[in-house]
């Protein structure tokens, strides 16, 4: 099931260089996670029943790692390319072993590593991230966003449980809303009124956070964390994917045996698990 959230999060980049075209980045930020917290709140209404101080803290911190996420892709689209971004935001499959070692000593398997190497090898074909010796602005920013994502895929591998993780996706929700709209004071304002500006806000908030982010809660305590930054590299893969697809880009060569090697480093990291499982 993680793999259709890359499917899903494959168009967010798509959708966000849309609806910057008409709004700034951090009303973008604020108006996701708002309607997506309200949406939350609906579907867990009986979960409030739940609420503890521990569990609200730990949304907070979850929503501020995805704060520091969205927000450092977003503002970074200003200034680097799609193609950059998305390579950038998915080194997050060397930074979440990293993390989660040096914070819980959580030893990575070697099927799991080679299989990130086999992944940043594929997924520098794949985007074919030209002028990177030249680092922008907006290439930091994204360096930045995938740190705080690694951190978010450890926060969740930790304290996701059925109880609670219907309340820390309200809370997360809110946090992000929270922590953006501040910094919508310090924007020019400006809103499109055009069916591009609100299907491509539609599709952020419905299946790009609020499904989404359902499925993760649900299904990413069941891996490792290491196992499941591997598993969303496949994210640029169906973002090409897609281009292709509504002739946003051309098809290439080197495109194609990109999406080759992330796969094929994906599934070497799944085999090595499964063959862990059966030989203990």
């Amino acid at each position: 099931m993680l793999v259709l959230c890359t499917v899903i999060w494959g168009g967010t980049f798509a959708s966000v260089k849309v609806a910057l075209a008409y709004a700034e980045p951090w009303f973008i930020v604020a108006s996701r996670f708002a309607t997506a917290g309200t949406l939350f709140a609906l579907i867990h209404l009986r979960a409030w029943r739940g609420i503890s101080h521990r569990v609200i803290l730990r949304g907070v911190l979850l929503g501020f790692t995805f704060f520091a996420g969205f927000g450092l892709q977003t503002l970074g689209l200003q200034y680097t390319t799609t193609s950059r971004s998305a390579f950038l935001t998915e080194t997050l499959v060397l930074f979440t072993p990293l993390l989660a070692f040096l914070l819980y000593r959580k030893r990575p398997g070697v099927s799991t590593l080679t299989g990130a190497a086999i992944v940043i090898a594929g997924l520098y074909l794949l985007t074919s991230p030209a002028g990177f010796p030249e680092w922008n602005r907006g290439d930091w920013l994204t360096l930045g966003c995938a740190v705080a994502f690694s951190a978010y895929i450890i926060g969740v591998d930790r304290w996701s449980t059925p109880e609670t993780r219907g309340l820390l996706s309200v809370v997360q929700s809110f946090t992000v809303a929270l922590l953006a709209l501040p910094l919508v004071f310090t924007e020019k304002f400006r809103i499109g009124d055009e069916p591009a500006f609100f299907g491509a806000m539609l599709y952020l908030i419905v299946p790009g956070t609020v499904f989404v982010v359902m499925l993760q809660m649900r299904y990413q305590p069941q891996t490792t964390p290491a196992r499941a930054g591997v598993i969303f590299a496949l994210e640029p893969v169906f973002a090409t994917l897609y281009a292709v697809l509504l002739r946003l880009e051309p098809a290439s060569a080197r495109a194609i045996l990109g999406a080759a090697v992330v796969t094929a480093g994906v599934v070497w990291s799944e085999l090595g698990a499964e063959r862990r499982k059966t030989n203990p």
